[in-house]
């Protein structure tokens, strides 16, 4: 499964809000996601994700089918602040 590139903002704001800690590997272009007791979540700049940011991702997409269009304008909105400040 790949993440579309407009979407990856979004769920990396999503992934974080659920208390996971963002490394990103600059050279290799990867974020890699960790949190106590879970196995670590890898999308790169492409979308590409390992299976359990498969997973997690797949729960993104259906709180945001329950949820509707403003679930994620705000993770969105997020992101976009964080790349401002």
């Amino acid at each position: 499964m790949i993440c579309p590139k407009q979407l990856i903002p979004a769920f990396t704001m999503f992934v974080a809000s659920d208390g996971y800690q963002c490394v990103i590997n600059k050279i290799i272009g990867e974020a890699i996601f960790t949190k106590a007791n879970q196995p670590s979540l890898k999308i790169d700049g492409l979308g590409n994700m390992n299976k359990a940011a498969q997973k997690r991702y797949e729960l993104f997409l259906r709180l945001w089918l329950k949820n509707g269009k403003d679930f994620v304008l705000r993770f969105q909105a997020q992101a976009l602040m964080l790349k401002v400040a």
